[in-house]
């Protein structure tokens, strides 16, 4: 099977395509918390609302493909290897985006510019919150 006419496979390509400009955002934002001056924070803002709204597109995208995960296993009853790899990635990308948002809003605290209210709850703290998230929407 071609990996590139698989619709699993293009789902995931465009949600990768969306994490990797949410981490250039979050790149570009810690970048600019790192500089003394003044934060751009209202066209960060801007921009990430737009991502976010690709980002449950494209989420929503992936989700409606699982239902074909079982037809796309490879005679061995394995998944393809670039489709384990696409998923890999996607995986890496959003851990990325992940620590580097957890660090610009440790900045964003240190200088001031978030009020202590907007921190995230002391569960989403811990290591498998976010698999418990996952899991949970899963089963939903």
């Amino acid at each position: 099977m071609a990996i590139q006419h698989d619709p699993v496979a293009a789902a995931l390509q465009a949600h990768l395509g969306v994490c990797e400009e949410l981490l250039r955002l979050a790149q570009r934002e810690a970048e600019a918390l790192r500089q003394p001056g003044p934060i751009p924070a209202a066209q960060i803002q801007s921009e990430r609302k737009a991502l976010l709204a690709q980002l449950n597109s494209s989420a929503a995208s992936v989700a409606s493909q699982r239902d074909r995960c079982s037809q796309i296993n490879a005679p061995g009853g394995e998944t393809p290897p670039e489709l384990a790899d696409l998923v890999r990635t996607t995986l890496d990308t959003i851990m990325r985006v992940l620590v580097i948002d957890r660090e610009n809003e440790a900045n964003l605290l240190r200088r001031g510019l978030l009020p202590a209210r907007a921190l995230p709850r002391a569960e989403q703290s811990q290591p498998s919150f976010v698999a418990r998230t996952y899991q949970r929407h899963a089963q939903g």
